[in-house]
């Protein structure tokens, strides 16, 4: 897996909102690798921490919000979303085996639970 480290972050637009009829704008990624640009609509919210990274042809979102106390990833293969998981702060002791891990290591446990 390889970290992105430039990417932007942008509430999606007001027309893209209605259209999905959401009632608050979601959060949009976007970068630029070796392969292309990438752009990925995020279930994350405006206070999360984010860690960005591929592996092939896939890109891996993990959003921490320490003060909330979850933590979740997306998982999306081009434009399309292939699996994601979200974790209470309750879980995540019992999903990743302790809840200090480094964003990658964390990626590589809930990748787990989803694939």
């Amino acid at each position: 897996m390889r970290r992105i480290r430039n990417y932007s972050i942008s509430k999606e637009s007001t027309e893209e909102m209605s259209r999905a009829k959401r009632f608050n704008p979601c959060l949009k990624i976007t970068f630029r690798d070796h392969s292309g640009q990438h752009s990925h609509k995020l279930m994350a919210g405006y206070d999360d921490d984010l860690d960005v990274y591929r592996e092939g042809p896939e890109t891996l979102v993990l959003a921490i919000n320490a003060r909330l106390g979850y933590i979740g990833l997306e998982v999306f293969e081009g434009a399309n979303k292939t699996g994601e998981i979200f974790v209470e702060e309750y879980q995540v002791i019992e999903t990743l085996g302790r809840d200090d891990l480094t964003p990658f290591n964390a990626i590589k446990r809930l990748r787990e639970h989803i694939l």
